[in-house]
């Protein structure tokens, strides 16, 4: 089990692993069992101001071994649509 830290992994640099780690992720398995998206939210929701879309296209490239760069517009727009759903599959509601 590869532990998740500064140069472990394809697009999480130390911060993001720190993150990462305090809301419970520290390895690759924990973040493949978790997923991209669900991985994202739990980060969002521990530190709202600093966690961006950014990292849920990282964790979401590296869990299939490419640059996050690599990342289709199409791909970019599932995961976001994802991630702002309410877990139903539906939008969250506004403020």
């Amino acid at each position: 089990m590869s532990r998740i830290g500064f140069g472990a992994l394809k697009n999480i640099g130390p911060v993001s692993a720190r993150r990462l780690a305090e809301v419970g992720i520290e390895t690759e398995a924990e973040l493949r069992a978790l997923g991209a998206v669900a991985a994202y939210r739990r980060a969002k929701h521990a530190f709202p101001r600093h966690v961006s879309l950014n990292l849920l296209y990282a964790l979401a490239a590296t869990l299939a071994g490419i640059d996050w760069r690599d990342l289709s517009p199409d791909l970019k727009a599932q995961l976001k649509a994802e991630a702002e759903a309410d877990g139903k599959g539906r939008p969250k509601a506004g403020p």
